[in-house]
Parts: C-alpha cells; sequence; structure tokens
C-alpha cells in the first residue's frame, strides 16, 4: 500500500535532520590497547576477515573431483595472493605420491618421443642407470673388438670373403686369356679405377678404344678387329654378370659380418640392461629397453670411429652423427621430484605460453639449419605442478596470446602436450610431436569479479572447469578484534621490514584511516596492501622528524601527503572555480539552479565537487528532457534517475489530469559525461524551482537519489561529495549559512575530516539528513511543500503552486490545440 494517502497529508519533519558535530565521524578508542608501543605484540596469526573466501579455497584444494578448479576473485590488495599460499601449504602434505617424467628417444618413430613415468626420484636414477650403461658400452665394445679371439674368427670371415671374390676373378680371366682378351683395371671419366676387358696382341693389353689405331697401324687388320669387337661385347657382359655377383658376395659377407659382430657384442649390451630391467620393472620400461637394445646392435659402427671392415665401401658415420646418435641413447627428465617432499604449490608470475606449457627448442647444426629432438623439450609451470596446484593472475592469462584456449582445453581433457609456441601459432613447423602427459593439477586463478563474471558468462566451458569462486571482501565489521589485528599487522610488518613502531595514537589513525576507506564507519578495509603502504610512508615521516615511534600526527602527515601527491586534478578544477570559470555559486538564491554534488575518480584518489544543475521549464508536450542523454554524454543509472523524477512528478501531479509540460534539466559545464542518480532529488528540486519561480539556496548543496514516491535513498562518495563543497565554502568564506543535505541512510559512512567537525561544532557550517524528498525542498525553498485535499490535490505550498501552474498548462495546451 502506497505510503501516500489522497486524503491525508504526508508528514515531514521540520528542520530537526541537522546533525551535531559528534555524528559526523568515529575516533578509535586508544584506551583499548594496553602496549605503549607495538614492539610488544606478536605477529599476526593467519588471515582474518575473509573466512568465506578461505572455506572456498580449502574446499577447491582438498576436493580431488573433476573441475574443481578455483577463481579467486576479489579487491586487488586484500591478500589474495598470500591467503591462498597459506592454505595451500597446509593442504599439500595430503597430497598422493608424485612422479618424475622423462622422454626418451621413440626408435620406431623418432617424430614421436616417448614418455616414461616413475615415481618420484626414479626419473633421475632411470637416466643415471641408462647413462652408465652408455658409458660402460662405450669403453667395452672398442676392447672387445680388439681382443685377440674374436678377431680372429672375425679375419676368417674376412679372408674367406677375399678369396671367394679373387676367385671369381681369377676363374673369370683364365677363361679370357685363351680367347685373347684378359681382365684389367682403368681409368673411368670420373678417374677412378674399375675393371673392364682387354685385348691382348703379342704381350701388350689395350683397351678397346685403342682398336682403330691399331688397325692404321696395322697390327690387325680390320677382320680381325671386328671380330675382337665383338667377342668384346660378348666377355663385358659377363664382366657385368661377374660384378652382380661380386655384390652378392659382399652382401652375404656383410651380413654374416654383422652377425658376427652382434653375436658377440648382444651378450655385453643384454647383461649391461640387467640393472635397468630389474630396478625399472614396468611395461613401457621393458619395451623401450628391447629398442634400445635392437638399436644399439644396428648402429655398431659408431662405437668405432675410423676404424671397421675395410671391404665395406659404405659411407662412414661423421664426428657430428656420431654425437648425435649417441645423444639418442640418453634420457630427457622434464620433471624431477627426488627433493620434493610435498606436493609443488607453483606461482607462475608470467604465464606465457613457453613458460606454462613448456617448450620443443631448436639449435642449428653445422650446415645452419635448424634440428630438434627428443633431449630439447622443455617443462613448464603446468608439468612442475603436477600432483599439486598452479596459481595465476587472470589478466596475465588472458592477456598471454594463445594461453587461455590452451589452458582450458587441458583441464577439460586433462591432456598436456608439449609443443614449441612457434608450432601453436604456426609461424613454423615442429615436426617433433612428444606423447601427451597425463597431468592432474589444480589451478587456482586471481582476479577481480568482472574477470570472473566475464568468464562465467562469456566461455561455456569456464563452468565445468572453475567450479569453485572464492570471493574475498574487501571490508570487514568494525569488531574489536579486528582493531586489535590491525595492531598485530602493524607489529608484524614493521619488524618485517625494519620500520619504525607505533604509539596506540599511531595505530588508532591508521584504524580511522582503514575505517573511511569503506562504504560505512561499521566497517574497516581489507586491503591490507594499501595500509601496509600508509604504514611504511607514517614510519618514513617518523623517522625523518627524529622520532622513536610513530604517533598519530606521522600518521596524519603521510596521510596529507599521499593525497597532495595524487590531487593536481582536485586542485585545477578548484582554480577553475574560484576563478569563475566553473560557475559555482555559494551565496544567495536563484530559480530553476541548485548545486549538487558529484566525485570525480582518478583511480589513485577520489574527491567531492559542487556541480551547478538547472531546469528550465515550459508550455509543451515533450516531457522532461535529459539534456545530458540527448547529447549523448548521460550514462544509463543517470537516464533511469530522470525516468525516476518523471514518475514522481506524475504520482504527485498527474492523479486528475495528465502532465503537459516541457522541461529540461543539465549539468552545467560538463564536458566528460554524467552517470548515477545520486543527483536524482536535486533534479526533482530544480525542476519545482523552475516550475514555481521560487528561488533555491546556493549557499546549500544537496545529494541523494530517490524512489518514484520521494524516498530518499543512499548514495555513494558521501564524505568526498561534503569535503568538495566545504572546500569551497571555506574558499570563499565559511558564513554560518552553508552546509550539505545527505541521505538519512548515510549518516553511519559519515568520516568527516577534523575540520568540517570543527566547523559544525561553531555552526559555520552545517549538515542535514533527510528521509524524504519534501524535507530537501523545505530546506532549500524555504516554504512548506503543502497538503492534499480530499480530492487529492495539493492547494497550498510549493506543491500547490506547482498543480496550479501544471493545471494552467494542461487548459492552455488543450486550447491550442482545439484551434489547430
Amino acid at each position: 500500500m502506497s505510503d501516500l494517502d489522497s486524503k491525508t497529508s504526508r508528514k515531514v519533519p521540520k528542520y530537526s535532520s541537522e546533525l551535531t558535530h559528534d555524528q559526523l565521524t568515529w575516533t578509535c578508542p586508544e584506551h583499548i590497547f594496553t602496549f605503549t608501543s607495538t614492539k610488544e605484540l606478536t605477529p599476526l596469526k593467519g588471515i582474518v576477515g575473509q573466512d568465506r573466501a578461505i572455506e572456498a579455497i580449502t574446499l577447491g584444494a582438498e576436493l580431488h573431483s573433476y573441475g574443481y578448479n578455483v577463481f579467486v576473485s576479489g579487491v586487488s590488495g586484500t591478500g589474495r595472493l598470500t591467503t591462498v599460499k597459506h592454505i595451500l601449504d597446509q593442504v599439500s602434505v595430503t597430497r598422493p605420491i608424485l612422479f618424475d617424467y622423462c622422454f626418451v628417444q621413440n626408435f620406431k618413430f623418432p617424430d614421436n618421443p616417448t614418455l616414461l613415468k616413475f615415481p618420484k626420484g626414479h626419473g633421475k636414477s632411470f637416466a643415471k642407470a641408462i647413462d652408465d650403461v652408455m658409458i660402460f658400452l662405450k669403453r667395452r665394445i672398442p676392447q672387445l673388438f680388439e681382443e685377440e679371439g674374436f678377431q680372429k674368427s672375425r679375419n676368417v670371415l674376412i679372408a674367406d670373403y677375399r678369396a671367394s671374390e679373387q676367385s671369381l676373378i681369377t676363374n673369370f680371366n683364365d677363361r679370357l686369356k685363351p680367347l685373347g682378351f684378359m681382365l684389367g683395371q682403368v681409368q673411368n671419366e670420373l678417374g677412378m679405377l674399375e675393371y673392364d676387358v682387354l685385348i691382348v696382341i703379342g704381350k701388350k693389353a689395350y683397351k678397346i678404344a685403342d682398336i682403330d689405331s691399331l688397325i692404321q697401324s696395322k697390327r690387325i687388320t680390320k677382320k680381325k678387329a671386328e671380330e675382337y669387337a665383338n667377342q668384346y661385347h660378348i666377355h663385358r657382359s659377363e664382366l657385368e654378370n661377374l660384378s652382380r655377383m661380386s655384390m652378392k658376395l659382399m652382401q652375404e659377407f656383410r651380413e654374416k659380418i654383422n652377425e658376427y659382430d652382434k653375436s658377440n657384442v648382444a651378450g655385453i649390451i643384454k647383461s649391461s640392461l640387467e640393472y635397468v630391467r630389474e630396478n625399472f620393472n614396468t611395461e613401457k620400461v621393458n619395451h623401450y629397453i628391447q629398442d634400445f637394445e635392437q638399436d644399439l646392435l644396428d648402429n655398431l659402427a659408431i662405437f668405432l670411429p675410423g676404424t671397421g671392415n675395410e671391404e665395406d665401401d659404405t659411407e662412414k658415420p661423421t664426428a657430428e652423427d656420431i654425437k648425435a646418435k649417441f645423444g639418442q641413447y640418453s634420457v630427457n627428465v622434464v620433471l624431477d621430484n627426488s627433493l620434493s617432499e610435498a606436493a609443488p604449490v607453483i606461482v607462475e608470475t608470467t604465464p606465457s605460453f613457453t613458460n606454462l606449457f613448456g617448450s620443443i627448442e631448436k639449435v642449428f647444426d653445422n650446415r645452419g639449419f635448424w634440428k630438434t629432438d627428443f633431449t630439447q623439450i622443455k617443462s613448464g609451470s603446468l608439468l612442475k605442478a603436477d600432483q599439486g596446484y598452479l596459481i595465476v593472475n587472470a589478466m596475465d592469462v588472458l592477456t598471454e596470446e594463445g594461453v587461455w584456449p590452451a589452458l582450458k582445453r587441458l583441464l577439460l581433457y586433462g591432456k598436456l602436450e608439449i609443443q614449441s609456441a612457434d608450432s601453436y601459432f604456426q609461424i613454423s613447423q615442429t615436426l617433433l610431436k612428444p606423447e601427451a602427459i597425463d597431468l592432474n593439477v589444480k589451478v587456482i586463478m586471481i582476479g577481480d569479479a568482472d574477470i570472473y563474471h566475464s568468464f562465467y558468462f562469456g566461455e561455456e566451458d569456464f563452468k565445468k572447469i572453475f567450479k569453485v569462486n572464492a570471493e574475498f571482501d574487501y571490508e570487514a565489521p568494525r569488531t574489536g578484534e579486528m582493531l586489535h589485528n590491525y595492531a598485530h599487522f602493524i607489529h608484524q610488518l614493521v619488524e618485517q621490514e625494519h620500520l619504525i613502531h607505533f604509539t596506540p595514537s599511531g595505530v588508532s589513525a591508521i584504524i580511522e584511516w582503514g575505517v573511511r576507506h569503506t562504504s560505512t564507519r561499521q566497517k574497516i578495509t581489507m586491503q591490507f596492501s594499501d595500509v601496509a603502504d600508509l604504514i611504511r610512508e607514517s614510519s618514513y615521516y617518523a623517522r625523518k622528524d627524529g622520532s622513536a615511534l610513530v604517533e598519530r600526527i606521522h600518521v596524519d602527515k603521510a596521510i596529507k601527503a599521499r593525497r597532495r601527491r595524487n590531487d593536481i586534478l582536485d586542485e585545477k578544477i578548484k582554480e577553475q572555480i574560484i576563478k569563475g570559470t566553473l560557475m559555482i555559486e555559494c551565496t544567495g538564491k536563484r530559480v530553476g539552479q541548485i548545486n549538487g554534488l558529484t566525485v570525480y575518480d582518478t583511480g589513485l584518489v577520489s574527491f567531492g565537487k559542487p556541480a551547478r544543475i538547472t531546469a528550465s521549464v515550459g508550455i509543451g508536450t515533450s516531457g522532461i528532457i535529459n539534456i545530458e542523454r540527448e547529447s549523448d554524454m548521460s550514462g544509463n543509472i543517470h537516464d533511469k534517475g530522470i525516468m525516476i523524477l518523471s514518475g514522481f512528478m506524475r504520482e504527485r501531479f498527474a492523479q486528475t489530469y495528465p502532465i503537459t509540460m516541457s522541461a529540461s534539466i543539465a549539468f552545467e559545464q560538463s564536458y566528460d559525461g554524467i552517470d548515477g542518480d545520486s543527483a536524482t532529488a536535486a533534479e526533482v528540486i530544480a525542476l519545482l524551482s523552475a516550475l514555481t519561480k521560487i528561488p533555491i539556496k546556493q549557499t546549500i548543496a544537496i545529494t541523494g537519489s530517490m524512489n518514484q514516491k520521494g524516498d530518499i535513498q543512499a548514495v555513494g562518495g558521501v564524505n568526498e561529495k561534503v569535503m568538495g563543497f566545504f572546500e569551497l565554502c571555506q574558499e570563499q568564506g565559511l558564513t554560518g549559512q552553508q552546509g550539505v543535505i545527505i541521505p538519512a541512510q548515510n549518516i553511519h559512512d559519515l568520516m568527516l575530516d577534523p575540520e568540517i567537525v570543527k566547523a559544525v561544532a561553531k555552526k559555520t557550517f552545517h549538515i542535514y539528513a533527510i528521509a524524504s524528498i519534501e524535507e530537501a525542498i523545505e530546506l532549500l525553498l524555504d516554504e512548506n511543500c503543502g497538503d492534499r485535499n480530499d480530492e487529492g490535490i495539493y492547494v497550498h505550498g510549493v506543491f500547490g503552486k506547482a498543480h496550479t501552474i501544471l493545471q494552467g498548462y494542461t487548459k492552455h495546451t488543450s486550447q491550442i490545440q482545439k484551434t489547430l
């Protein structure tokens, strides 16, 4: 049911809303502290004031089900990272067994390195065992090849091969001699010696190419030359068959010699790997050892550089080839947890793609080409956090190219695929594709509430993988316990950073500053990083003054110095008002003009300043025009305030007939845009003044949101707004008439500067708290609002005048429309 009855007048308090000086601030009582200085205290224990967030983080850390990663949201400086690390340090000892991860050569598919997973500490031992095997084999295999027994049997095979090869040549040559031919070696076009069939005339051998010169010298006849040529082609064909037989003989010899070498070396390799088989007995390791053993047997030549079988004319491996081949028999331990006693807690401050996911590095070979292999695979923070926790900053994850999509995929499927960044972004191609790693890691992402909501509503899969949101509060109830916690926090910071200790008055000043930086004096800020900065700066001024302890005076000095460092915009605007460039009046009265209050926020400081709001009214049907909106300088909330104003006017004056008027409202000399609804009350009064021609006191500024029923609602930045108008009045001279009107709900938010409190105590400045628009109207227009008659129509006062004028507008508009 409405609070406005058509047959009764609204009961409005008459000037009973002026506040006394003791309502304007809260002072921390120093007597609650029993110490002489904070040196006598102990450090702050645990995390205070964040019970809700601690419960959420603990749940996410201890619940090991899919998707229970944690997003920590809240204002920067509330101790989010410190709290997370504190909780994880307690929880991490209960996590399951840790693992080591190694990449080794895949001898069958070299482009797909094999992953081996071991219990913690075993990866390093496995790598050492393989290294020991290779050290042994590099020494033992060359020794074997030099042993007399080995060489004797090997030389028999070589001798047999040479005898067989020589037999082929001898038999062929013996068949040629009776026919006038012989087998000889000639130089080919490339300068290399090769076997060819030669013609024997007398006791001298000639090449077939010499046959024409033999005819010319009449050593042979033309007929005989033709016979030689025909026979030559037949024997040449037989020589080619002989070459094929020799090649086959060579291949058989190579197979025999290789089998001989392998049969002798196999036992050495097998026995050297027994320790590995026994101590790392898993199916995957056994498969790797089998391939490892076979590849060694297939590449024995690398153990004998510069030596070997002189009958083998294949290309010998170069020193670089040998080094690269030996590298294939190593182990790349990408994660070693041998020294870890608890689950890892990794804080990645630079979450680039490479730092998070690892990489595959490339190196130049001696020919200037890029190359890579499994030994160049490097781990990232995610792998290092396996079976533990990874902490990252949400904004960093979003701004690093490619990181968020890849991280989301990993958390969805639990697979880590290490690849080079340039390959991921398709800058270049990396042929290496290591085996994927099954990863078990909790990701804790820290960011503000806006980023969380952006993720939650903009990313379909986000809610599947970040099921826990730990919200950090930026303020806590101002309890006695919290005040003492502040004192212990000061002690802790002073001891850690070798600052100067605080007296109870200094602690009280810090606490009052902490209360002032919240939405109400019943709360105290939890942004301990900001509190810590003030502690450091207060200590600086105490040391500069030569004081042994930090007193209230030093804290006040630090606060003033901080404001001065960052208030250049405040000073510039104040200068423009004083010079008259920005037109603000603090004396007299004026129709349709009122002093509203605004807040400027630079990010470093916020401050209040008065703003001139004007209204203009005339006959017409346009309704109330928001000039800021028409010029695209009005925010959504301010637009809503103007609509509420229209609703209020209809509720008050359009119960028996429609309102027909054209009115406009504007923030004068505003060029940066306006938002918020805290000027709604001021806009209503400016509109009523313009309508009734009743002037408004310029000595009083007002701030307050309003609903359609005329109830005044709380606003933000009330302390800054009061301070802004007070400074201007003080600059122009306090007359005892100036003041500010604020919503009654904001009384408990007041933490005003001592200067204002003193001025109010002396009655040179006034602060009024109101609950309804009627109270504000009577304060600013010096007239009663009026009462409704039995028909619900206002018949006297400000509202009565407004009703009469609006009724005249309606009749006049109706007459004009009839004539048209």
